[in-house]
């Protein structure tokens, strides 16, 4: 009688077993957490998963991937950890190609990610933008032929001017706030032979630097309650005619200060303080903004005295009728 022998052969229960444990260890590994970034719709999604593919994993997070939406791991062809899957949602793209354009909708990160999804032949051809560059919606993505020319040329986008109204400038007056800037874009053409001419199509335009608007304040104030000065034009509430000399340190009242106790300089004025109270603030053409300050024995009624530092000045003024504007 034969007997059997089931371990005659060892080594093959060897093997079942290391194929056994291989197959444990692999489950092990491939089911380790992974930490994975998703971003999608704006907002990033921080994930501890043990999901072996990107959709299980997106499921995990609640993405739901519409029919035509793709996505993208970063970085990386393998779902790993430390992936960021970046989500992209379908939107309008146009493929020129031959004269024909054709629309899809389409959720792909690249270029060349769109134009293999759709099944658009490539190879020979010029592209237009480049393959690597990222999909935006409305984008038109142009198959070209190996001779048409692409030149890229920059030009001035000219800058707008802003009104603004301003009650304090006269009405009708304009003054320029801040000067306009021009901006400029860089514009890719597509230049093709048709007989003897060459013929341009702009492609795309990029705005390289924006332009600046010009601000202009438009005057819509009365004009009547306006004065212009070295400042510009400046409001003010009453005006008359005042007899008006001038006096320099030399004719003061010798302390060095005026009757309010401050020292003299140009723009303070010597009044009757009847007439006009200290502090008074002015605008008198030929000398400029004023404060009444001083006071003088000679100085009655409707009648001032400028402070000069120059003697020489103070004689060429003399004495003379001026408008007083006061502020």
């Amino acid at each position: 009688m034969r007997k059997s022998q089931p371990f005659k052969h060892p080594y093959k229960w060897i093997v079942v077993c290391l194929m056994l444990a291989a197959s444990v260890n692999f489950v092990g590994f491939a089911a380790q957490p992974k930490d994975v970034s998703i971003k999608v719709d704006g907002q990033t999604i921080n994930l501890k998963t043990r999901a072996l593919t990107v959709q299980g994993a997106l499921e995990e997070a609640g993405v739901v991937l519409q029919k035509a939406d793709g996505y993208d791991v970063v970085g990386s062809e393998k779902f790993s950890d430390g992936a960021t899957i970046e989500v992209v949602r379908a939107m309008p793209v146009k493929v020129w190609k031959g004269g024909r354009t054709t629309e899809y909708t389409i959720g792909r990160k690249t270029v060349r990610d769109v134009l293999n999804a759709v099944g658009v032949d490539y190879k020979g051809y010029q592209v237009y933008p480049g393959l690597d560059t990222e999909v935006t919606p409305d984008m038109t993505i142009r198959i070209l032929s190996p001779k048409d020319k692409l030149t890229t040329e920059t030009r001035e986008i000219p800058y707008q001017v802003e009104m603004r109204n301003n009650d304090d400038l006269p009405r009708g007056r304009q003054n320029v706030i801040s000067a306009g800037q021009n901006g400029v874009e860089k514009v890719t053409y597509r230049e093709v032979k048709v007989g003897d001419e060459t013929v341009r199509q702009e492609l795309h335009m990029e705005v390289v630097t924006e332009p600046v608007s010009e601000i202009v304040e438009v005057g819509t104030g009365n004009n009547l309650n306006m004065v212009e000065t070295s400042r510009g034009f400046v409001r003010y509430r009453s005006a008359e005619t005042f007899e008006a000399s001038a006096y320099t340190m030399a004719e003061g009242s010798g302390t060095g200060l005026t009757s309010t106790g401050v020292v003299p300089y140009h723009g303070v004025v010597a009044v009757d303080p009847d007439v006009i109270p200290y502090g008074t603030r002015m605008y008198i053409p030929g000398y400029g903004f004023a404060v009444a300050a001083d006071c003088g024995g000679a100085i009655n009624g409707n009648t001032i005295d400028l402070y000069m530092e120059d003697y020489g000045d103070a004689m060429d003024w003399g004495r003379r009728d001026v408008t007083v504007y006061f502020l």
